[in-house]
C-alpha cells in the first residue's frame, strides 16, 4: 500500500506569505529594452554560487536550469524562494535609490523511478520590466518647458515541466517544456509648465506561448580511486515565437493622474514577438556531498529579436559567464551544527545582448550564501549578490544592486510502500 505523506504546516505558512508578496524587482531603468530585464534561472543555492547550475548535480536540490540533472533527485523536493533587492542608479551627478521584492520561484521534483526519471514543474519570473524615467526639454516651435515621462511595469512568467532521464551510468538527457505568459505595459507622456493637463500614449503587450529547453549531462564518479566527481553539462533553448496581443490608446489626464479622455487607436492586434536562442556550457569538480566547484558560460543572440514595444535598437549577441564554489565542513557530523551548514561563493560577469548609449551593457557581481539544515532533510537557503551594472562613462547611466535570495527546501518520501510482516 501507498501512503502519502501530508505537507508540513510551514509550507502551508511558507507559500501563504509568498503567493501574498507580490511585486516586481527593484526599478531600473535597462529595464525598458527588449521585454526586460531576464531572470537567471538558477534557484537560491545556484545564486549563492554566481548562478552556476549546468553542470553541478545535488541530491538535497532540484535543478531548474539542466533538466538532465533531475535525476540526481531520488525523494520529493519541494522548493520556494523570494527575492529582494535594492537598486541605486546614477548618471555621475544625481542618484535615486529603488527597493522592492517578489516570489522568485515554486517549484516541486518527483521520482518516477530512482535514478532513472525524475519529473519536475515550476512557476518562475521569465523577465521584469519596472522602470521610471523622468526628465525636461523644450517643446518643438517654442521656448515652453515641457517634462517627459516614461514608466514602464509588468514582465513574462513562465510555468514548466521539465523531465530527467539517465541513459546509463554516466550520462542523463532532459528536456524542460515552458508556458511563457504575461504583459508588458508602458506610458509616454509630457506636460506643458503652463498647462493643467498633460498627454499620455498608453501601451499594453500580452505575451503567451511555448518554448522548449534540452539538457544534457556527463558525470564520471570515483575519479583517482576516491569520492570525487567530474560532471560536463550542456543547455540549449531553441527559441520560439511568442503570440502577442498589442492594444494603443491615447489618454488625456488631470495634474492629479485621473483619465478625463481616451481614444483606443489600435485594440489587440495580434501579432508575434521572436525571442532568438541560447545554449550554455558547464563543467564542475568536486568530493560528492563535500564540496564542489564550477564554472558555466551561456551565448545570448539577440540579433533576431522582434517585438512590438521596447525596440532594442540595435541588438548584438551577449554572453554571461560565472564561477561557483560550495562547501559542507562534515555533512555526517551531528555533533556540530556549522560543520553541516554549506557554504558559498561565487563571481559573475556578464555582457548583455543590447546596447545603451551605443556600448555594451555589463554587469559584474560577487555573491556568497549559506544553506541552514532544519531537520534530517530539509533546509533555509539564503543567497547574497553584490554588483555593479552599466557605467556612467560608457551607458551614461551606472547601476549600483544589492540583492539577498531567501528560499527553503523540503526534501522528503511523499509516497512510502508499507511493508507487512
Amino acid at each position: 500500500m501507498l501512503r502519502c505523506r501530508k505537507i508540513p504546516p510551514a509550507l502551508l505558512i511558507f507559500l501563504f506569505v509568498a503567493l501574498a508578496a507580490k511585486g516586481q524587482v527593484a526599478s531600473s531603468p535597462f529595464s525598458e529594452f527588449g521585454i526586460g530585464n531576464l531572470y537567471n534561472n538558477g534557484l537560491v543555492q545556484s545564486q549563492g554560487m554566481g548562478g552556476i547550475g549546468i553542470s553541478n548535480p545535488n541530491v538535497w536540490y532540484l535543478n531548474s536550469q539542466n533538466p538532465a540533472l533531475l535525476v540526481f533527485n531520488r525523494w520529493t523536493v519541494f522548493q520556494a524562494g523570494l527575492q529582494i533587492e535594492k537598486r541605486t542608479a546614477t548618471d555621475g551627478i544625481k542618484s535615486q535609490s529603488f527597493q522592492n521584492g517578489n516570489l522568485s520561484y515554486l517549484t516541486l521534483a518527483l521520482p518516477i523511478k530512482i535514478d532513472k526519471w525524475t519529473t519536475s514543474i515550476g512557476l518562475t519570473p521569465y523577465s521584469s520590466v519596472n522602470y521610471n524615467i523622468s526628465y525636461q526639454d523644450i517643446a518643438s516651435g517654442s521656448y515652453v518647458p515641457v517634462t517627459i515621462q516614461q514608466t514602464g511595469k509588468g514582465g513574462i512568467n513562465q510555468f514548466y515541466w521539465a523531465n530527467g532521464f539517465a541513459v546509463n551510468r554516466y550520462l542523463s538527457l532532459g528536456v524542460k517544456a515552458t508556458y511563457l505568459f504575461g504583459s508588458i505595459i508602458t506610458q509616454a507622456g509630457n506636460t506643458l509648465s503652463n498647462s493643467i493637463t498633460n498627454t499620455s500614449i498608453y501601451t499594453r503587450d500580452y505575451f503567451n506561448g511555448l518554448n522548449l529547453n534540452g539538457g544534457i549531462s556527463f558525470h564520471k564518479d570515483s575519479l583517482f580511486k576516491k569520492n570525487y566527481r567530474i560532471n560536463v553539462g550542456g543547455i540549449l533553448n531553441i527559441g520560439n515565437e511568442l503570440k502577442a496581443l498589442h492594444t494603443q490608446r491615447i489618454d488625456v489626464l488631470s495634474s492629479r493622474g485621473v483619465i478625463i479622455d481616451s481614444l483606443t487607436i489600435i485594440s489587440n492586434k495580434a501579432s508575434t514577438a521572436h525571442i532568438p536562442y541560447n545554449f550554455g556550457v558547464g563543467i564542475s569538480f568536486g568530493r560528492v556531498e563535500r564540496w564542489t566547484v564550477g564554472a558555466d558560460f551561456t551565448y545570448l543572440n539577440y540579433k533576431n529579436y522582434v517585438g512590438f514595444t521596447n525596440s532594442l535598437g540595435d541588438p548584438t549577441v551577449g554572453y554571461r559567464s560565472a564561477l561557483g564554489f560550495e562547501i559542507t565542513p562534515k555533512p555526517e557530523d551531528f555533533t556540530s551544527y556549522f560543520n553541516r551548514v554549506t557554504y558559498r561563493l561565487g563571481a559573475t560577469y556578464e555582457k548583455s545582448p543590447i546596447l545603451v548609449n551605443g556600448n555594451p551593457l555589463t554587469d559584474i557581481g560577487g555573491t556568497f550564501g549559506f544553506s541552514l539544515p532544519v531537520s534530517r532533510f530539509s533546509l533555509i537557503d539564503l543567497g547574497v549578490k553584490i554588483g555593479r551594472r552599466g557605467t556612467v562613462y560608457q551607458n551614461s547611466i551606472e547601476e549600483n544592486y544589492f540583492r539577498i535570495y531567501f528560499g527553503v527546501t523540503f526534501n522528503d518520501y511523499w509516497f512510502i510502500k508499507r511493508k507487512f510482516e
